[in-house]
């Protein structure tokens, strides 16, 4: 199986907004399409004003960021990254600490690593 067929749809109408399982409070999320045997998936991401991230963050995916508006601080790197930056990870690249003073609206999607077999036990999955 793979990641359903969706024609061009008001995101708005695309499932509730959702707090992300794990994250701080503040950060919500809205599934936009998951395939369900690899977990690869698509995501709007919210971080309300004043969210901090205070880990780097490292995945067992890979990951691919568009900041639509808004921006985050990257305070391991001393980058600011504002609406119109993107960011693809490959699996193990390490991100964060990130600030978010105002608010930031992120297009998302994770994958597991096409270049390998797929993984069970990938955290996708979970």
């Amino acid at each position: 199986m793979a990641k359903q067929t969706i024609e061009f749809s008001d995101t708005l109408l695309m499932g509730e907004w959702r707090q992300v399982k794990g994250a701080p409070v503040g950060i919500s999320e809205k599934i936009l399409s998951r395939d369900p045997e690899t977990g690869n998936l698509t995501r709007l991401v919210r971080f309300a004003p004043g969210v901090q991230i205070p880990a780097v963050q490292i995945h067992d995916f890979c990951e691919e960021v568009y900041i639509l508006e808004g921006y985050m601080i990257d305070t391991g790197k001393k980058l600011t990254a504002p609406a119109g930056y993107y960011a693809c990870r490959p699996v193990g690249m390490v991100h964060g600490p990130y600030d978010i003073p105002v608010t930031c609206l992120c297009f998302e999607s994770r994958y597991q690593d096409p270049e390998k077999p797929k993984d069970p036990n990938c955290s996708l999955l979970k």
